[in-house]
């Protein structure tokens, strides 16, 4: 019996993949938006040569200024670096995983609901499988994303 080799290799996360997952996005954002270096560093709160250091990789930005460039443009700042964060890492669940913990979730809160409602005290007490199972359906919803493999 032959052994199928995977064809598709998993990206590394690196500090230079993830500078550069952002200075892209900026990259795209400056150009889409027709801003400036001098537009993008008013809105991360930085001077613009800041602003082109983060656009170009030269420099990783602190959490603060991250999330400035997500909410003032959300997926289109983060999508790249989500992807990298995503797509590295170890352990992703195959899809027969997904429906069973999916499953597994749902028979312990249908267990919780007899009383006819589910309380903060169980839902804490699953709070672990409610985010795991929740991290699984955005892996799937994931695969509507354009470019993502048929």
């Amino acid at each position: 019996m032959t052994t199928r080799q995977s064809t598709a290799r998993r990206t590394t996360y690196s500090a230079s993949n993830a500078v550069d997952a952002l200075a892209r996005a900026l990259t795209e954002i400056k150009e889409e938006d027709g801003l400036t270096d001098a537009d993008i560093g008013a809105v991360l709160g930085k001077s613009d040569d800041q602003a082109a250091k983060y656009r170009t990789g030269l420099a990783t930005m602190d959490a603060v200024t991250f999330g400035r460039g997500k909410r003032e443009w959300n997926g289109r700042f983060t999508g790249y670096f989500d992807r990298l964060c995503e797509d590295s890492r170890p352990g992703k669940v195959c899809d027969h995983s997904t429906l069973t913990a999916l499953l597994d979730l749902g028979a312990k809160l249908a267990k919780a609901l007899e009383n006819g409602t589910i309380d903060a005290g169980e839902v804490r007490d699953h709070r672990s499988e409610l985010e795991n199972v929740r991290d699984l359906i955005d892996a799937q919803l994931s695969k509507l994303r354009p470019g993502a493999a048929a």
